[in-house]
C-alpha cells in the first residue's frame, strides 16, 4: 500500500471515529424526542399501564380550552417583556462598566453574583422579600412613605414581580454578551467619530450600535429560549397562581401530568412550546448569522 493510500485510510478510520459520538448523541437526542410526539398522540396516563392512539385529538382539546390560549398567549408576553426589559437593562449596565473606572474589577465581579444562585433558590428568597406583611420590600416602600404592594399575592402585580425577579437574575447575563461586544469594538472607529465632531449619542448610534447588533440578537436568542421555558421562577414563588395569574405553558403542562396524571395532553403542551421555540430560533439564527457576516 501507498503512503498516500495509507494516509488515506487513517483519515477515513479518524473520521468515522470522530463521527461515531456524533452519531450516539443524535440517536440519545432522537429516541426521546420521537417518543414525545407519540405521546401527545396518546391518551397517556400517568397511573395506566394502557394507552389508546388518540392522533391530533390532545391539540384539538388543547386550542379549544380558554385555559391553554390564555397560558400561550401569556407565556409570549412574558418572553416579550423579558426580551425588552434586560435587552435595555444590560446595554445600560455594559455601557456603564465599560467606562473607565476603578471600581471596574469590583463591579464586574458584583455583577455575576445573580448568576450562581439557582433560580428555585432566587425565587423562594424573592418571595420572602416580597411578602406582603413582613417583607424587605413592602418595609422600604412605607420607609419612604409609599404604598405597599401585593406583589405575588395579586392578579394584577404577580406576573410583573416574577419578571423583577427573573431581570435581577438573567439581566447580568445580558451585560456580560454585549460588555464583550463593546469592548470588541476597533477603537479607531470610535476615536475617528470623535474626531469628526460626533456627540456621545451619535456615536453609540452610528458606530456602536451596528457593531453590537450581533451581539444583540445573540442575548435575544438564549433569552427568549429561556424565558419561553421558564418553570422554576414560577413554580417556585407563585405556583402559576393567583387565579392562573402567572400560568405559563411550562407550568399548564406540569399540573396537566402530575396534577391530573394526563401525561399526553402535558407532552401535547410541550411539544406547541417546543414547536415555537424552534421557529423563533431559526428565524434568531438565522438573522445572527446574516448580522455577523456584515
Amino acid at each position: 500500500m501507498s503512503p498516500s493510500a495509507s494516509r488515506a485510510r487513517s483519515s477515513r478510520t479518524a473520521y468515522r471515529l470522530m463521527f461515531l459520538p456524533a452519531l450516539l448523541m443524535l440517536i440519545a437526542v432522537m429516541v426521546p424526542f420521537v417518543q414525545g410526539i407519540y405521546t401527545a398522540m396518546t391518551d397517556r396516563k400517568l397511573y395506566l399501564e394502557t394507552e389508546s392512539f388518540v392522533g391530533l385529538g390532545n391539540f384539538i382539546t388543547l386550542f379549544g380550552q380558554d385555559g391553554f390560549v390564555d397560558a400561550l398567549v401569556r407565556t409570549l408576553a412574558y418572553a416579550l417583556a423579558v426580551i425588552v426589559v434586560q435587552v435595555v437593562l444590560g446595554l445600560a449596565v455594559a455601557m456603564l462598566l465599560n467606562a473607565d473606572s476603578r471600581l471596574q474589577p469590583i463591579l464586574r465581579g458584583t455583577l455575576v453574583l445573580p448568576l450562581l444562585i439557582p433560580p428555585v433558590v432566587a425565587g423562594l428568597m424573592w418571595k420572602t422579600l416580597m411578602q406582603p406583611q413582613s417583607g424587605l420590600l413592602n418595609w422600604i416602600l412605607t420607609s419612604l412613605g409609599l404604598p405597599e404592594s401585593a406583589w405575588l399575592s395579586h392578579v394584577d402585580t404577580a406576573l410583573v414581580s416574577v419578571l423583577l425577579i427573573d431581570t435581577w437574575v438573567f439581566t447580568p447575563f445580558a451585560a456580560l454578551i454585549l460588555l464583550a461586544g463593546l469592548q470588541s469594538i476597533p477603537v479607531d472607529q470610535i476615536e475617528a467619530a470623535r474626531v469628526d465632531g460626533a456627540s456621545g449619542w451619535l456615536t453609540f448610534r452610528a458606530v456602536q450600535l451596528p457593531w453590537l447588533l450581533p451581539f444583540i440578537i445573540l442575548v435575544v436568542l438564549f433569552r427568549v429560549s429561556d424565558s419561553l421555558k421558564s418553570f422554576e421562577l414560577f413554580y417556585a414563588t407563585t405556583r402559576g397562581g393567583p387565579l392562573d395569574a402567572t400560568t405559563t405553558l411550562h407550568v399548564l403542562a406540569y399540573e396537566e401530568a402530575f396534577r391530573w396524571s394526563n401525561v399526553g395532553r402535558a407532552m401535547a403542551i410541550v411539544f406547541v412550546l417546543w414547536l415555537i421555540s424552534y421557529v423563533v430560533s431559526m428565524v434568531l439564527t438565522t438573522l445572527w448569522r446574516r448580522k455577523a457576516r456584515v
